[in-house]
Order: C-alpha cells, then structure tokens, then sequence
C-alpha cells in the first residue's frame, strides 16, 4: 500500500518507522514540497497527505487515476481541496480540525484580552522609550470580560475550545452551528447560523471559528456589523474570507463596533497601504494562530491513527463532508 507524504507534513521519521514496523504493507514514500515532485509521485499512491495547497489539482488526481482513495490535510481549512473532481470522486478527505484547537483558542483569547486590556495602545506608545503608565485621556477604560456575553460562530472543535476559555473567564457565551450540542456546559445557549441577526445587538464580543464554504463567504459584512453594539469586540481566528474588508474597515472607522483583533485577513496580507494596518483599534496578528509546541505531536498521532485504520478498512477520524466543505 503507497502512502504519499510531503516534506512539509512535518512527520517524524520515528513515527514513520513506527508506522512501517507495525503495517508492513505500509510503504510510506516522503517528497519535496515540489509541483514536479508531486507529479512525479502520484501514480499508483492510494493515499496523500500533507499537499502543500496550491499544488493540489484535478491534474494530480488524474495522475494517481483510480488508486487515489483518501487524502488529508494537515490543517482545519480545506477549501482549496474542494474542487469539483474531488467532490464527486469517492476519495475520502479528511483534515485536521481540533488538532490545532487549543493554540487557536489560545489565540483568540491573547487577542481578545489585548484589546480589552489595551495592551496594544501600551506597546505602541512605548517602543523604543521608557514604560510609564498611561493616563485615562490617553486611552479608554480597560474592559472586564467577566459577566459579559460572547458569540461564538462557528462553535466545533475550535469553538468550544474558546467557548471553554470565555466560560472561564465568567463570560456567559452563545454558540451560534449548524449542529448544537446541549451537553457542552461551556455553551450557555445555542442558535443556528440563520438567528445570528437576532442575538448580534446583544454581544460584547463576538469571535468567529467558522470553515470558509459557500454559504459562509463574506457572512460578516455591513448588516451584521451595523447590530452590534457599539462597545463590541469582534475576533476572527477562522478564514479572512469570512468578512466583507470594507463593510469591517467602515465599522471601525465610523465607531460601529468597538475593535478588532484580526489573525486573518482577506486579502491576505493586507495592501501596506491598507487602513486597517495603521487603525488604533486594531490588532493584526499574520496569520499565526495555528502553530504551537504541540500541535505538530498531535498532527503526527493523528496520522499515525488514520493511517492504521485505512490500512486495517475502519472509518477515518477527521472525514470531512465535501458537498458542505466541512
């Protein structure tokens, strides 16, 4: 059994000796993170993991022709693996969602906190000099999340695991999914994405931890920005496609909602000349949510796990719904 890996997989060779030890069917070949490497390794491999995003193509499912029966993406966003070809083949796909949750989690806490400590007006007014303590004229208030109400759209793997975070902070938080989970005690109350409209006005903060799809494209735009209180924090830790750039730029500027805290963008990066860059009440991290000291063990388990079970026919753990993009 050919089982493709790319060099950026980040696999350990001890892993991959353990994996080959135990499945000795297994034959795990590692390439460059190459187009021409790519394409020179598809024929005949049966599994793929770890393509770099922009190589992935109807050409290289072509390549491995009817061999090709599962693919994994390392990471929770798998929306350039969605074309058509792959949508209809019988080529499972699956991803990395949770994997990554705890630092992305983490993540949107830092710049949630950030933001309500203001911490950014305190670092920018004092590089390069001394540290003095900033009088009140100088920036607002900083804020408590405790008693406060938090959004979480898009409340899955990473969702909870900032509902779990909000909760602790004595944050009373609403998850707004397709699928709600009642047993879940971080997630006060549960809303289905097409409510979101009524409760926004009620959000201090609002995060969003929602897989980029078709129906999620831009759902964040001049309307939903104009329910929100004007004292509202919004985080985005998910996809920059999400957001409507304009319809958040002009929030900002006209007062509509308090800050942003940003670890994407659309585009992504942003223009040098873009006014969110140079904004006060904005926190623009470049897209570095995802990695951590961890993450890469729990990829490579992940891995490990998935590959014993398509060797051995059990079901995958990560299966990703391709017709819904998640």
């Amino acid at each position: 059994m050919r089982i493709l890996l790319t060099a950026s997989t980040g696999l350990p060779r001890e892993k991959i000796e353990e994996i080959t030890q135990a499945l000795p069917e297994v034959e795990c070949i590692i390439v460059d993170d190459t187009l021409e490497a790519m394409r020179n390794a598809m024929p005949h491999t049966q599994a793929l993991i770890g393509c770099p995003r922009p190589f992935f193509s109807k050409e290289l499912l072509e390549l491995a022709g009817n061999s090709l029966r599962w693919i994994h993406v390392p990471g929770a966003g798998c929306e350039e693996f969605l074309i058509p070809e792959l949508i209809e083949s019988d080529v499972v796909l699956t991803n990395g969602r949770v994997i990554q949750g705890p630092e992305v989690a983490d993540h949107a806490l830092a710049l949630l906190l950030t933001l309500t400590r203001n911490i950014h007006f305190v670092l920018r007014g004092t590089i390069g000099t001394t540290i003095a303590r900033p009088s009140d004229k100088m920036m607002p208030r900083p804020v408590e999340l405790r008693n406060k109400l938090a959004i979480v759209v898009g409340a899955g793997g990473i969702g909870m695991l900032i509902a779990e975070r909000l909760h602790a902070f004595g944050m009373t938080v609403y998850g707004v999914d397709q699928e709600c989970i009642p047993m879940i005690r971080s997630i006060d109350r549960w809303y289905v994405p097409e409510c979101l409209s009524e409760v926004l006005s009620l959000a201090d903060v609002v995060i969003l931890s929602v897989p980029v799809t078709s129906r999620t494209k831009k759902m964040f735009g001049a309307k939903e920005f104009a329910l929100m209180k004007p004292s509202a924090y919004f985080v985005n830790v998910c996809r920059g496609a999400i957001v409507d750039t304009e319809a958040l730029t002009e929030a900002l500027k006209q007062g509509r909602i308090k800050s942003a805290g940003l670890d994407v963008t659309d585009p992504e990066p942003l223009p040098v000349d873009h006014p969110l860059l140079n904004m006060e009440n904005v926190v623009i991290t470049p897209h570095i949510a995802g990695p951590s000291d961890n993450n890469r063990e729990r990829s490579a388990e992940l891995i490990r796990q998935n590959i014993e079970r398509f060797v051995k026919g059990f079901p995958l753990i990560n299966v990703v719904n391709k017709k819904l993009g998640y």
